[in-house]
């Protein structure tokens, strides 16, 4: 796959021009040189069956091309989750995307979450939000307990790259004791808290009832450092038009903007199209 080819609306209508067309582009993330193996234990030890999906002659695991990826979750076919994926790139409201494409709005709010699910996925730390109760996806049990507050990220820039670190020994009701018992300067955007430069970070940022838990307690500081930062501007107009962010999607949003920051000079629809095809990570021993 030739990740340096730019899709424009011209090429997109060619890999749309049929549903073959586009699961075929699809399949090249999918499948490296086109190689099948198993999903779950890996083997290529494969036969077809009668209705075109393959059994693994180890382990028995029935599946098809698309089975236990992002892509397979929700009712689209190929040539829509490429549509979806132009429009979401293009930041157009789930309003629109689901009239542009005459689908239902909860089918586009599906979409828009396992994209971003898929997002998160491919960073780094994948496993550490895991592990702080965030669902990975399709495959996973749904956690029994709800976040309250969300993860607290620590903003580094560097160069012309940001990254969001997660700091899982940091919870949103430090942020609070740091601001009280510390005089660390806050500002907000909505619901969603931040802060002066802490340690080597230009600012930590999270969101929660934890940080809200009085009347009196405000975060209205003014001329915080990160305000100068490129990454929070980009960020800030963005978080600006979301109408309360639940605690567990929190990181979902943060990773969104992380995405379109650094890659903001590449064309996004093919990063998020490999996003998309890649395997659900499966989390075993979740509570």
């Amino acid at each position: 796959m030739n990740t340096d080819s730019k899709i424009d609306i011209n090429r997109l209508n060619k890999l749309t021009l049929s549903e073959n067309s586009a699961r075929n582009f699809l399949l090249e993330f999918c499948w490296k040189n086109h190689q099948r193996h198993c999903p779950l234990c890996k083997s290529r030890k494969l036969y077809r069956l009668a209705n075109k999906r393959r059994r693994c002659s180890r382990c028995g695991y029935t599946f098809h091309d698309f089975s236990r990826r992002f892509l397979n979750r929700g009712a689209f076919n190929a040539q829509e989750w490429l549509w979806f994926l132009k429009l979401f790139t293009l930041e157009l409201a789930p309003t629109l995307i689901a009239e542009e494409m005459s689908v239902s709005y909860a089918t586009i709010l599906k979409a828009v979450d396992t994209v971003r699910r898929a997002i998160l996925a491919q960073s780094l730390d994948a496993a550490q939000f895991y592990a702080a109760g965030i669902w990975p996806g399709p495959g996973n049990p749904a956690p029994t307990t709800e976040i309250i507050n969300a993860p607290v990220f620590g903003i580094i820039e560097m160069g012309e790259m940001t990254l969001c670190d997660l700091l899982p020994e940091i919870k949103a009701e430090h942020l609070l004791h740091f601001k009280l018992n510390f005089c660390l300067k806050t500002a907000s955007i909505g619901q969603v808290v931040y802060t002066a430069p802490y340690k080597h970070y230009q600012a930590l940022i999270s969101c929660g009832p934890g940080l809200w838990p009085a009347q009196h307690i405000t975060h209205a500081d003014k001329r915080l450092p990160v305000e100068s930062s490129p990454f929070w501007a980009f960020t800030k107009k963005r978080l600006r038009h979301l109408r309360g962010i639940p605690a567990s999607h929190f990181p979902l949003y943060i990773k969104e903007c992380e995405l379109r920051y650094n890659s903001r000079n590449t064309d996004l629809l093919l990063l998020l199209a490999q996003a998309l095809c890649a395997f659900v990570p499966q989390i075993s021993g979740r509570h």
